[in-house]
């Protein structure tokens, strides 16, 4: 019986050392830009959501997708008649600005619910 307990204890250690950082990883990289959001300027709501390495804004009564590009801490959606809209992370948790026409507006973060 003393000779499996040392390969049964190696197993173990072998499975905690692979699935440790998986498990970090789920629960503590949450993208921050991704959830659903309320203009309290506006009264809209603006949805973001991730499509691989870009980034898909919806919002206004047709909830049309806007490509948006990260960079850095902030997305860059690039309007057809070439402006730009910036949204940029905030020092608060769950809140972010958006920046468009030259306005800076606050967007706070809504639960997935609602």
């Amino acid at each position: 019986m003393s000779r499996r307990r040392p390969g049964r204890l190696l197993l173990c250690v072998v499975l905690a050392a692979l699935l440790l950082p998986l498990v970090l990883t789920a629960c503590g990289n949450a993208d921050p830009f991704v959830g659903l959001y309320w203009e309290p300027s506006s009264g809209r709501r603006i949805e973001i959501r991730q499509d691989g390495d870009a980034y898909k804004l919806y919002y206004g009564r047709d909830l049309r997708a806007h490509t948006a590009k990260r960079e850095g801490e902030e997305l860059v959606i690039t309007d057809p008649m070439g402006g730009k809209t910036v949204i940029r992370l905030t020092g608060a948790e769950g809140s972010l600005q958006l920046v468009t026409g030259g306005e800076t507006t606050s967007l706070e973060r809504l639960d997935q619910h609602q």
